[in-house]
């Protein structure tokens, strides 16, 4: 379980680090989305290309946006 979280963890900093420029060390689970400069829009092709860099489906609800980088993961977790 370790190893597969911390792959997690490490596909999800990559993701917003190449993507959107975000700093590695500013990338926390505690982290909020939106003071990483992510809108709602962005959010969305942030899961997207999570989707497509780890081949997973996240559950994805339209009433809900994730609001840190720790509810990314969960999501990812739970997706798998």
């Amino acid at each position: 379980m370790i190893p597969e979280l911390y792959s997690i963890i490490a596909d999800t900093h990559k993701t917003m680090n190449r993507n959107f420029d975000v700093p590695l060390e500013y990338i926390t689970p505690d982290s909020e989305l939106t003071e990483l400069g992510l809108d709602d829009r962005s959010s969305e092709v942030m899961l997207m290309n999570i989707e497509s860099r780890l081949k997973v489906t996240l559950p994805v609800d339209g009433d809900y946006t994730p609001r840190t980088v720790g509810d990314v993961i969960t999501m990812i977790k739970s997706s798998k």
